[in-house]
């Protein structure tokens, strides 16, 4: 790495950098220009992906510095097994889509083909987002929709008309034998995690559901609200007495890895003692973090209590205690393609204490994680606005399996999309929730809904396909050996 100097700067989140500017003189080509802005970024991003990226070793030997960042960065990923890492253009966007602060109408869907060799394609709408501008109108929970704005969905257009939602638009909505024009307005919503929790009584049974979209601790202010309220749904749990959880992480793609080993203590009853998971970083990344914190530097524990930190990462608090079930006999997860990262991390955390059952569709399969690297420097953001999520590490168990890359397979299986139209998401007849009804023995099997469907059952798309971001882990690292704290040199 001959281009890179070493340099301490601060850090938030976990990686920050300086970047070089260059004054422009007024006859400059601007063709040149932008190369040279091009060069000044790539050399960024090649810098970071060298010491830090996981399959460091095989980056490419050849590398054009003039290429536009976005097109550079794609250019030096190992495709033959990064299908995650990722790149974008705002950090701060980018951000607040970790949070779950973004421009969107409210609601949750998911594309299918009409029927198999089609081209045209269907929505169907799997929830409905709190206090958002579409629960003002009356789209609910398995509407199907055909066009949007005016335009039919189909193989060859289906992503442009995808990305016209995060603006307002309308939807042609199949009602009473017909298409009716829906009109959704967009807005800076705010979702929070926790979609749903419900504790039902049946045959003497209590039984815990919880609804959990994605893993973040708050909308990015560093209060933990999101953290606080999943610790406060299971003190009502562990209150109650519960004798069975049912864990609804079929919309739950990712997020915040600071989260899991904390859920996994309300499930599971281990103390900060047990080993919830290990990372396995890159050879230079190992030798550099192991020098700065020890052989232990890469061990995650189950925790006893929350963990408040500032921007920083440093701990401002560590006083709340975590609410944790006893005598949990197992755990049911019901699971989607869709179900993925910080999900399949608690999953595999959990299943060497728990028989931790799957019900629904076989997960994504993502076993890696990535750190989030922005410029911090607010002079010279005006040059480098980029955000990188490159993988920088793979986890594993505490009996070191992480044999999860092409995803989970379910113990049971179940098409949520099996029956027209869906009951909402709390309703015990639900194709997923039932089927974990069944299972624990309150619900019989027969009775199973089985109207025509009017699509074919292979997703091809979904709502959070917009933000891919989401569909990532991502580990929040405090400090950084000065090996990894660098800046260019030309």
């Amino acid at each position: 790495m001959q281009t890179i100097g070493y340099k301490k700067f601060g850090l938030i989140f976990l990686v920050s950098s300086l970047l070089i500017t260059f004054s422009c003189r007024k006859d400059e080509n601007p063709i040149s220009e932008k190369i040279k802005k091009n060069k000044v970024v790539n050399e960024w991003i090649n810098g970071y992906m060298e010491v830090l990226y996981y399959w460091n070793t095989r980056l490419p030997a050849k590398k054009d510095l003039s290429l536009s960042p976005d097109v550079f960065y794609e250019s030096l990923l190992y495709k033959a097994e990064d299908r995650f890492s990722f790149i974008a253009d705002d950090f701060e966007e980018l951000m607040g889509q970790l949070s779950g602060v973004q421009m969107e109408a409210g609601y949750d869907f998911t594309l299918f083909l009409t029927e198999q060799g089609s081209k045209d394609l269907v929505g169907v709408v799997n929830y409905i987002k709190p206090f958002s501008a579409a629960s003002s109108t009356d789209l609910k929970r398995g509407d199907i929709f055909y066009t949007v704005n005016g335009k039919q969905l189909t193989i060859d257009n289906y992503q442009k008309l995808a990305n016209e939602m995060s603006a307002k638009h309308t939807l042609g909505v199949y009602r009473d034998n017909k298409i009716q024009s829906m009109s959704l307005n967009v807005t800076k919503y705010e979702e929070n995690p926790i979609f749903l929790d419900s504790i039902y009584v049946i045959d003497g049974k209590k039984i815990a559901y919880l609804v959990y979209n994605f893993f973040a601790v708050d909308k990015g202010d560093y209060s933990y609200k999101y953290l606080k309220e999943l610790n406060e749904v299971f003190g009502k749990y562990k209150n109650n007495n519960v004798d069975e959880v049912i864990l609804d992480l079929r919309y739950n793609t990712g997020g915040q890895v600071i989260i899991t080993p904390a859920l996994a203590g309300m499930i599971s009853n281990r103390s900060s003692s047990d080993l919830f998971c290990t990372d396995q970083y890159n050879s230079i990344v190992d030798r550099e973090l192991k020098k700065e914190s020890g052989n232990d530097y890469n061990k995650t524990f189950f925790e006893d209590f929350l963990s408040i930190t500032d921007k920083n990462g440093n701990i401002v608090d560590k006083s709340i205690p975590i609410n944790k079930l006893t005598g949990l006999p197992r755990l049911y997860v019901l699971t989607s393609q869709k179900t993925a990262s910080a999900s399949e991390l608690l999953i595999n955390g959990l299943k060497p204490y728990m028989n931790v059952i799957l019900i629904g569709d076989k997960t994504l399969g993502k076993n890696v994680g990535m750190w989030f690297i922005y410029e911090q420097d607010t002079k010279k953001q005006k040059d480098n606005r980029w955000g990188l999520l490159p993988i920088v590490f793979k986890t594993f168990n505490s009996e070191n399996k992480s044999e999860y890359g092409n995803g989970f397979n379910v113990d049971i299986k179940a098409d949520e999309y099996g029956a027209f139209p869906l009951l909402p998401l709390g309703d015990t007849d639900e194709i997923l929730l039932k089927a974990a009804l069944v299972q624990i023995g309150v619900k019989k099997a027969s009775g199973f809904r089985s109207d025509e469907k009017r699509f074919y059952s292979q997703p091809l798309m979904s709502s959070i396909d917009r933000t891919p971001v989401r569909k990532n882990m991502i580990k929040h690292q405090k400090q950084l050996p000065e090996i990894f704290k660098f800046t260019e040199n030309f």
